[in-house]
């Protein structure tokens, strides 16, 4: 039996693998072993490399279309072969030996006795038209006759092993013809992801030792043994795609005429609605023999970097126990030795290296923690590739000192590490916030307030230990506001989410800050709607133009006529309102008096009085009529005259 052995893996990060191994053999036709899941992976992306006279004829597999498993394995596998077998010829024997045969016509349930099962009857009629009741308890063996359905119940227990046996697929790979010849296999497939994990170990004050390793997983169906390793941080494009099932394409149904000569016109819509792009030809691997093409890599410089007099030793472990290959898309690792990890196994794999730059500092987020700041390292990324995303175990004098998640650093910038709560120094924080008005001013139509509003952050920062510290403190960046440079005395940088504060802080003391930060707000509001008292304060500006004065002089003369307009029409609505009431009155008095005798005098008096009170109410209304629509006139000069500020 030829095996393929892996000798090369390629993994992604996003979920992909390119595997390569190969066999030396002189078969023509070989077997090549692949998992079900990953079928069409390797279908859409298999290439084949040929050292020897042989060409590649074809790569085949099996379908198994249109083959269901009819077996209930299950449930009730013997009802489940009696409907496979219904309308065949059978030999029947009994367990006292009695051999009936005839076609098999199928099953009944019928009630039995016990409570707990249902008796099975099969129904066989022979060949003299005799029909038998078998109960299903006393057969023995059934053997079915024709060799149709031998055939049938031959494939279903095929079916049936296949589904029951490791989800692996042979494939078969033919060639033009048998000799010796070396193939080479290779093609994607789905394997977990490889991920970075790092290292940091801290030699003095200034450097360190950084470590990067990989967690690689083999959940492939083969070993890989003295395989060459190769780990590469890219995101090519991959999908998907069923390209091993047979692609049906539905065509159009045409009647067949019920008349003879008479031709059937099939209109050409039909086709254009019903018709469906062809599928793309798969690809074929070349038929003439290939070579391998070696990729020339270069050797990434390590840092040597000066230790102090007596560092911390901690020797660099493997500088060199990978290339480093740097493209715009992407980092590839290539380990120099060959790397084994069986299938199902799992393997820590180091990667580089190296001597860093890095310095020790403590940083403090109220957020992260109320009282205490955390220990960090700030570092620099100095290798020649970016470092993706992981967890990082600090070490301090070769002892564990604490852990954290590494952010993406591009190479040449720094990152800060925390890794462990300060707890000998105590901070408290607290917040002042007032705002004040500091200007006026005229834009447009506007009457615009400007208000500074301040924001101070203020820190207690007690240091019990016997060393000095440098302290970061990180304050939240609130929208719209910035570091008053004015009014700070310490150190300070901007981040995207907070402000940083370096401060220096001496042994044994209790050290005070304050973080200043401010922003700049305006309020506006229209001239039409704004108080007399703003519109003279408008008029005092310094900076307003002498045509704006006249504007607002204007405005403010007739927003005094106004003014009076209201206080009028609000004294002529209240007399209107008392008159329409005394009328009210002396209506109701006129409904029950009589026309005669001196009721009749008084009556009368109240008419007269009546008409006089209606002709004022008519000169009120008309009044006010003619006030409210200078009102809304007095409304329109209003802006006008503001459309010529």
């Amino acid at each position: 039996m030829v095996v393929f052995e892996v000798n090369e893996v390629i993994l992604y990060k996003m979920g992909v693998g390119w595997l390569k191994s190969n066999a030396a053999f002189s078969e023509k036709e070989v077997l090549f072993p692949v998992l079900v899941k990953n079928q069409n992976d390797f279908l859409k992306t298999f290439k084949v490399e040929i050292e020897g006279e042989a060409l590649l004829s074809s790569i085949a597999f099996d379908t198994d279309i249109m083959k269901d498993l009819e077996i209930d394995y299950e449930g009730d596998a013997f009802t489940s072969i009696l409907d496979i077998l219904s309308g065949s010829k059978v030999d029947i024997t009994t367990k006292d030996g009695q051999q009936v045969k005839g076609q098999l016509v199928g099953y009944q349930h019928l009630d039995s006795e016990s409570e707990k099962s249902v008796k099975l009857e099969v129904i066989l009629v022979d060949e003299n038209s005799q029909i038998f009741h078998l109960d299903s308890n006393e057969i023995k063996h059934v053997v079915p006759i024709e060799e149709f359905f031998q055939k049938t119940l031959e494939d279903q227990l095929e079916i049936l092993v296949k589904s029951k046996k490791e989800n692996v697929k042979n494939l078969k790979i033919s060639f033009t013809e048998e000799g010796e010849k070396v193939v080479n296999v290779s093609y994607l497939t789905e394997l977990p992801a490889w991920q970075s994990s790092y290292r940091i170990y801290s030699l003095d004050k200034d450097n360190a030792v950084f470590e990067l390793w990989s967690l690689v997983t083999n959940n492939s169906q083969q070993d890989w043994i003295d395989a060459k390793m190769q780990l590469i941080t890219g995101l090519p494009i991959s999908f998907r795609y069923d390209i091993s099932s047979p692609w049906i394409i539905d065509r159009p149904f045409v009647q067949r005429p019920k008349q003879m000569g008479i031709s059937v016109m099939t209109p050409e819509a039909e086709y254009k609605e019903l018709a469906r792009p062809a599928p793309p030809p798969m690809a074929a691997p070349a038929g003439a023999r290939m070579k391998k093409a070696k990729a020339m890599r270069s050797v990434a410089a390590v840092a040597d970097l000066s230790m102090e007099e007596e560092p911390y030793e901690y020797a660099v472990g493997a500088a060199e126990s990978a290339e480093v290959i740097t493209t715009t898309e992407s980092v590839s690792f290539s380990l120099k030795q060959p790397v084994s990890i069986k299938k199902g196994e799992s393997a820590l794999l180091l990667l580089h290296s190296m001597n860093i730059p890095k310095e020790t500092i403590n940083i403090y987020n109220r957020q992260q923690h109320a009282t205490h700041p955390f220990k960090s390292i700030e570092i620099e990324n100095a290798t020649s590739y970016g470092w993706e995303e992981g967890p990082v175990t600090i070490y301090d004098v070769g002892e564990y000192a604490g852990e954290a998640m590494l952010k993406r650093v591009p190479k040449g910038e720094k990152q800060i590490v925390p890794y462990l709560v300060e707890q000998d120094i105590v901070i408290k924080q607290e917040e002042t916030s007032m705002s004040k008005k500091i200007g006026i001013s005229l834009s447009g139509q506007y009457y615009v307030e400007t208000y500074i509003n301040n924001k101070t952050y203020k820190l207690e920062i007690d240091n019990k230990c016997e060393e000095e510290k440098t302290i970061i403190c990180e304050v939240p960046k609130m929208y719209g506001y910035e570091i008053d440079k004015k009014k700070i005395k310490v150190d300070t940088k901007e981040t995207p989410n907070y402000f940083r504060a370096k401060i220096d802080v001496e042994p044994k003391s209790l050290t005070k800050i304050e973080i200043p930060t401010f922003r700049k707000t305006s309020e506006s509001v229209s001239i039409a709607s704004i108080s007399d008292e703003y519109l003279e304060d408008l008029l005092k500006l310094e900076t307003i133009k002498e045509k704006q004065v006249e504007v607002l002089k204007k405005i403010k003369q007739i927003r005094k006529e106004k003014k009076q307009l209201d206080e009028q029409i609000n004294t002529e609505q209240s007399n209107l309102n008392r008159i329409d009431q005394e009328y009210q009155r002396i209506t109701s008095s006129i409904e029950v008096l009589i026309s005669e005798g001196d009721e009749g005098k008084t009556r009368a008096k109240y008419v007269e009085r009546m008409n006089n009170l209606f002709e004022t109410m008519e000169g009120k209304r008309k009044l006010i009529e003619e006030l409210e629509e200078r009102l809304n006139n007095i409304d329109e000069e209003i802006y006008n005259l503001l459309d010529k500020l």
